[in-house]
């Protein structure tokens, strides 16, 4: 017993933050090379219908996209609350608050998925025919939502399991899950896309069909993981235990900041690709493949952003508050070198990856430019996104809801003055991520530096 107690205490090293985090990069890189390959997919179907374009199912799978990530987003908002109470209770050495944290998130992410999935069915039809413009981009981006909210219960079920791993030191097991839902997803998207065999050519639908069986898939497999490991049975998990009301509430409520700021920053991106939709079709849809780029130059960032939450909280647990700020800057070090590796090819050769993503020669022009400008938007991200996460591991949720409030505005009229008031290109458009990533790390490096996140007691120390 008290071997899994140190087990699941983490350490101030860079060998530790590797060995958290890079479970966690491979499990987020193999899904973005599944969104590439779907994108690479949608770049190259010429739509049967004569009336949709490859450009209008590219727009559409931006839009729609968005709208889905946004969904997913509030849900890992609740989830990254239950990241940050699992990580406090491991760094306290408390293996049955964890699996008691686990078992209620189970009946939140289950609560919280149907009234998403609800709310949904009648609010993605209205903002769609409200906000874009071109009938046919409207038309695909509603029927695909309709398939993919589906999917919702089951993607946020794997966060929670996959913040378990990570809050006590089993991040390698979230490999396999992430394995085998790229894998089914990669093949049928192919299948379901194109109509490929005795499969049905879906187009945009067949991504939204493909994603929702990948994400069962996903669930069975950490299902099975932490009911099969032994390393889980001090944990005290109930799955079928009565809902303990009051643990629910105190999760809910310190996961409440979380959900409304991650609801705000997706859904600012919502509102990006729809004023996006507003400059052109070409540009609209091309916007789709920059989109990826975030996935898979960022991979690093990503991991490392989720490390950091339960590093930083575990160091806490511990009464290590001196560890803090230095495990924040090896983590921004790590962060800062991975993003700036992984973009190089695309920063020097834009036309490449472009000419990879699409054989469409007016889309591969249209974002020649975008593409560098995302590119160095990643740098930014890749401190910042850190620095932020090292907020949340705190336990400040309340300082992050602000810090982001004030990092949306700022995004949302620099977007809207570009694309509304003063009719500028794509690139401008885009540059609107340094506007955000600049203010959310200036807010949450100097929050840091003053030391007000840290407790009471060891502040007057």
């Amino acid at each position: 017993m008290e071997t899994q107690i140190q087990d699941i205490k983490v350490q101030n090293t860079y060998r530790n933050i590797i060995k958290l985090a890079l479970p966690v990069g491979i499990s987020i890189l193999i899904p973005q090379l599944s969104i590439l390959t779907n994108t690479l997919f949608l770049g190259n179907y010429i739509p049967k219908e004569v009336h949709f374009s490859t450009q209008d199912f590219l727009a559409a799978s931006g839009i729609a996209g968005i709208y889905y990530l946004t969904l997913v987003m509030v849900g890992y908002g609740l989830v990254s609350g239950m990241l940050m109470l699992m990580s406090r209770k491991a760094g306290e050495g408390n293996p049955e608050g964890v699996g008691q944290i686990f078992s209620s998130g189970v009946k939140l992410c289950f609560m919280l998925a149907a009234v998403l999935m609800s709310i949904s069915f009648f609010l993605a039809p209205w903002l769609f025919n409200h906000l874009i413009h071109a009938p046919h981009i409207r038309d695909a981006a509603t029927s695909f939502v309709k398939m993919r909210f589906w999917g919702l219960p089951f993607i946020m079920l794997c966060q929670l399991a996959n913040s378990l791993f990570l809050a006590t030191s089993h991040s390698r097991k979230i490999i396999l899950g992430s394995t085998v839902q790229t894998l089914v997803n990669i093949v049928l998207d192919y299948f379901l896309i194109f109509g490929i065999g005795f499969f049905p050519e879906m187009g945009l639908n067949g991504t939204a069909l493909a994603s929702v069986v990948s994400e069962m898939a996903y669930l069975a497999v950490v299902l099975w993981q932490i009911l099969k490991s032994g390393a889980f049975q001090s944990f005290a998990i109930r799955f079928f235990a009565p809902p303990d009301w009051g643990l629910m509430k105190h999760i809910f409520l310190k996961s409440l900041p979380l959900i409304f700021q991650y609801l705000f920053s997706i859904g600012a991106w919502e509102f990006f690709f729809l004023y996006v939709e507003h400059i052109g079709k070409a540009e609209s849809a091309v916007s789709q493949i920059l989109r990826s780029v975030f996935g898979i130059v960022g991979v690093a960032t990503w991991a490392l952003a989720s490390t950091c939450n339960s590093m930083v909280s575990n160091l806490i647990g511990q009464g290590a508050i001196d560890e803090v700020k230095p495990v924040i800057r090896k983590i921004l070090t790590v962060s800062f070198s991975f993003t700036v590796l992984a973009g190089l090819w695309m920063l020097i050769s834009p036309v490449s990856f472009l000419s990879l993503m699409t054989s469409d020669l007016v889309l591969i022009e249209t974002g020649r430019i975008s593409l560098r400008i995302v590119i160095f938007a990643t740098w930014m991200l890749s401190i910042s996104t850190i620095c932020f996460s090292a907020v949340v591991g705190t336990g400040k949720t309340v300082v992050n809801l602000v810090f982001e409030f004030v990092a949306i505005i700022l995004y949302i009229c620099y977007t809207y003055s570009v694309v509304e008031i003063f009719h500028l290109s794509l690139p401008y458009a885009w540059a609107s991520e340094f506007v955000y990533w600049l203010s959310l790390f200036i807010m949450s490096g100097l929050y840091l530096y003053s030391n007000r996140w840290k407790p009471a007691k060891a502040e007057s120390e």
